[in-house]
């Protein structure tokens, strides 16, 4: 099992984007999520980070598991992400850019 999780929420042709203020990923556009929690699922972890990490409950939402990606450093380590997509309404609110103690949160526009 690997350890991490990722979430790209959707609204219309937007996608919720965290700008890290923390390493390994500082000053990096990306989705939101995090570790895996022992005896969590990959599914209730990424709930758990969108709530932490936006104030958006996803549960309600349907959550489609978009794949796992892995990668190796020097054939040495080796791990992976769970990868989540989540549609919202058009119509939700949600005000950015906002700063979290995490980053900046912000809409960006998909093509």
């Amino acid at each position: 099992m690997y350890k991490q999780t990722l979430c790209f929420i959707r609204r219309s042709n937007e996608l919720l984007m965290l700008n890290r203020e923390f390493a390994p990923a500082k000053e990096i556009w990306n989705g939101v999520g995090g570790k895996v929690k022992n005896n969590e699922t990959p599914l209730e972890c990424v709930i758990r980070e969108v709530q932490e990490e936006t104030d958006i409950d996803i549960s309600s939402f349907q959550i489609e598991f978009k794949g796992i990606v892995t990668w190796k450093v020097d054939n040495a380590y080796s791990d992976g992400m769970y990868v989540f997509l989540v549609d919202i309404p058009d119509d939700y609110s949600y005000p950015t850019p906002k700063k979290t103690d995490e980053g900046i949160l912000d809409w960006k526009n998909t093509p």
